[in-house]
């Protein structure tokens, strides 16, 4: 019979699921649940709420070989901490998300019977593409979570060059994360579906597919994205690096492509 367990043992069996609990469903916690906050905390409150769990969460604070199989965890959980706050913690920023994220104003209620008024089409068009310019920046700033969060809900409800912008953005975040490898290519081959010509979507599925090492799918890619755009250094440095070593000829008029595979 095994002996009990001890005090020791109790403990990080303890901190395993604390840590546990805290990642389970990370995705779907907007930035004042992660903080474990109402969404009328004060500034004080929310920056007591992110340095006591920040040191609760550090990877670096949870040590012993019982935890060492939940570090990637930890540091998701302690990054999106970090995350959270730094849009919580400044009021402009706090006030865009509320808005972009839908939440009612602090101390909002709505009253008991009343209908919600339709939504007017052009107003949430007009939100969307705002959010799917906002969601850039962050990619910009590497902020590639807050930016998901902008993005997903903008892409259903934009429009035209803008839709293509945002599952663009969307799948270039998503790459940011070994395991959405599959959500981006399947937001980039939507976008291409969508738009036949856009040059982004088959460069960027073409460099998903090289770093496979799935190099005919990786050159087919890269092979439209020249096509679309012959004078693209980046798409032609790639075509050239991934052409197989019996291409097949041309059609006449392949122009560039005719060029890079002609005979010397």
């Amino acid at each position: 019979m095994p002996p009990a367990p001890g005090p020791a043992d109790a403990a990080a069996a303890e901190r395993r699921k604390e840590i546990l609990d805290a990642h389970e469903g990370l995705k779907e916690r907007d930035h004042f649940e992660v903080l474990r906050l109402a969404r009328d905390a004060t500034d004080a409150q929310v920056k007591d709420a992110y340095f006591r769990l920040a040191k609760r969460f550090h990877p670096d604070v949870h040590h012993g070989a019982s935890l060492g199989d939940l570090r990637d965890k930890l540091e998701a959980v302690f990054i999106r901490l970090g995350d959270a706050y730094e849009v919580l913690r400044n009021a402009k920023s706090r006030a865009s998300y509320i808005e972009h994220m839908g939440f009612a104003a602090p101390g909002e209620a709505a009253t008991p019977g009343a209908q919600e008024p339709p939504p007017d089409p052009a107003e949430e068009l007009r939100k969307a593409e705002q959010a799917i310019r906002m969601a850039e920046k962050l990619y910009e700033k590497e902020k590639f979570w807050d930016a998901i969060q902008l993005l997903e809900p903008a892409v259903g409800v934009a429009q035209g060059r803008m839709r293509q912008r945002g599952r663009i953005a969307l799948a270039r975040c998503y790459l940011k994360n070994p395991k959405w490898a599959k959500r981006a290519e399947e937001e980039l081959l939507s976008a291409a579906r969508e738009d036949p010509k856009s040059v982004d979507a088959y460069l960027i599925l073409g460099t998903v597919y090289k770093e496979r090492g799935l190099r005919s799918r990786a050159f087919s890619m890269f092979q439209k994205a020249v096509e679309l755009k012959p004078d693209h250094e980046e798409a032609q440095a790639l075509l050239a690096a991934t052409a197989p070593a019996e291409a097949p000829p041309p059609a006449e008029g392949g122009g560039l492509i005719k060029r890079l595979f002609k005979k010397s």
